[in-house]
């Protein structure tokens, strides 16, 4: 090897090992990071429920046959108005895959508008000044301000692993957005970043938002956000585990610096992940499978509850994504009860949970429905206590 290509070698490397630093040093991340972690219900100012108590069912998404619908995410802005995002298009992965997003107003017997879009591969690509060959995966999400955020996949070649995360806002519900900017998570390739779960706030603003890496190897992480999506925005990531084997992190925070990450595992055995950290996710303890919960290889959601009491929805199968679940636990995850089947049938597909906890109280659930739909799923506090006490009375008998 040359002196100079050694030179070269020894520089990059120096970058590669300074960028975490480099980020953090510019970032508004250098003091004590806390967690806004009260009960949505509990927050000064927060709405009443728009709606009677108990559960309502209905989709975001307008049945469409021949397209292929995934991966909901849902927000809430401050007036109540929920908002929806998913992608849809031939197949996942098809050049004509778009972003899509709904609203639906507040009010008891309000719905779901029309969809409309927000990013294709076009627009992403004139956008960003650079090639797409292809969007995926979208969390929309709100801040304090009613300000919407949007952060999705797109990927330049080959499959996932040769993903990047961008990001674009709006600040009138939806109605208008910024264009779309690249986030440089890496010095290099910045390459095989992606998102699926909700974002927990932060005290003093800014956000926890749980991305993960997929190449070879696979490991979740946590993007961490701070500014308007279209001005002067600030962002470093930083690792929850290493290795090859759980990615999708959903993060439940039980107080200001405590959360718990529930994953996807895609290797070894078919059990849900677990990982717990108690500096607000500046160290994780390693990730644990938790013993009763089975994971086909696909993502979970989860929701911390008053009391400090943890919801997760998950496929209870080691095989397939033919039911969707309900499972609560009073332990910071170490054991769960089982409350409530939301969708059984076989051979057909309910799939990638995404749940938020409403101002008002109430529990807003999207997932995949059969690959044609958006579903969303909402109750309240009451509907929950009634299917633990049934569960718990199931136990004793």
């Amino acid at each position: 090897m040359s002196r100079r290509a050694r030179l070269a070698l020894i520089v990059g490397s120096a970058i590669f090992q300074a960028w975490p630093a480099i980020r953090l040093a510019r970032s508004p991340w250098r003091g004590e990071i806390a967690f806004r972690c009260a009960a949505q219900s509990e927050l000064p100012g927060a709405p009443a429920a728009a709606v009677a108590p108990g559960r309502r069912d209905g989709f975001a998404s307008p049945d469409s046959p021949g397209v292929s619908v995934h991966a909901g995410s849902i927000a809430e802005l401050p007036d109540g108005t929920l908002a929806a995002a998913w992608y849809a298009g031939s197949r996942e992965g098809a050049p004509d895959v778009r972003i899509l997003m709904a609203r639906r107003p507040a009010g008891p017997l309000a719905d779901w508008g029309p969809p409309r879009e927000l990013v294709s591969r076009e627009s992403a690509s004139r956008e960003l000044g650079r090639h797409v060959r292809k969007v995926g995966n979208a969390v929309i999400f709100a801040d304090d301000s009613g300000r919407l955020w949007l952060v999705y996949v797109t990927i330049a070649i080959g499959g996932w692993s040769g993903s990047s995360l961008n990001v674009k806002g709006s600040t009138d519900g939806g109605e208008t957005w910024t264009p779309s900017r690249r986030l440089a998570l890496s010095p290099f390739f910045n390459l095989s970043e992606l998102v699926r779960s909700q974002p927990v706030p932060l005290e003093g603003g800014g956000f926890a938002l749980p991305i993960y890496h997929e190449n070879m190897a696979k490991f979740p992480e946590i993007l961490w956000l701070a500014g308007p999506p279209g001005g002067a925005l600030s962002w470093r990531k930083s690792r929850i585990s290493w290795g090859r084997s759980f990615i999708q992190p959903a993060i439940a925070p039980l107080g200001p610096r405590e959360a718990v990450a529930l994953l996807r595992t895609c290797a070894g055995e078919r059990a849900v992940g677990a990982a717990r950290t108690s500096d607000a996710c500046a160290s994780w303890s390693p990730v644990r499978r938790l013993e009763g919960l089975p994971n086909p290889d696909a993502a979970v959601g989860a929701v911390a509850l008053p009391g400090g009491r943890l919801l997760l929805a998950f496929n209870d199968s080691v095989s397939d994504r033919s039911n969707l679940k309900l499972a609560v636990s009073s332990d910071c995850g170490a054991s769960w009860l089982r409350i409530a089947t939301l969708e059984e049938e076989g051979g057909a597909e309910f799939s990638y949970p995404f749940m938020i906890r409403s101002r008002g109280g109430r529990i807003h659930l999207v997932y995949t429905w059969r690959r044609r739909r958006i579903r969303h799923v909402e109750f309240d506090d009451s509907w929950l206590e009634e299917r633990v006490r049934a569960a718990l009375g199931g136990q004793a008998r």
